[in-house]
């Protein structure tokens, strides 16, 4: 969760910077932005693959527990156990949508600052 943490700091920080490049007085921001929106994009699209890829070591490790196991385990315990697994997904899922929507942004900014 952590890697995840630090993976959505960074966008933040590339989307801000790219904003401030956009609404900036700068000469030639086009192609500074452009290759922005696509760092963005990169390192969200990499914090939901390392999410899911979280996921799946969780749910191996859960399963490899109740293959080990020679007492029976609750239904209570094993939901729990799944539930947490999802918490990775649920964080790289959010990190990529916040990505989307500042590139979605910054696209529309590129296209106002072309038509102009």
């Amino acid at each position: 969760m952590s890697i995840l943490t630090l993976l959505f700091l960074l966008v933040l920080g590339l989307s801000v910077y790219a904003f401030m490049w956009a609404f900036g007085n700068r000469k030639d921001q086009t192609a500074r932005i452009r290759l922005l929106v696509r760092y963005i994009r990169s390192v969200a699209l990499f914090a939901l693959a390392f999410a899911v890829f979280s996921q799946i070591l969780g749910l191996v490790d859960v399963f490899d527990y109740l293959a080990r196991q020679d007492a029976g385990v609750s239904s209570a315990a094993l939901a729990q156990a799944i539930r947490i697994t999802f918490h990775p997904t649920e964080l790289g899922l959010i990190i990529y949508l916040f990505s989307i929507l500042a590139t979605l942004a910054l696209k529309s900014r590129l296209s106002s600052l072309q038509s102009s």
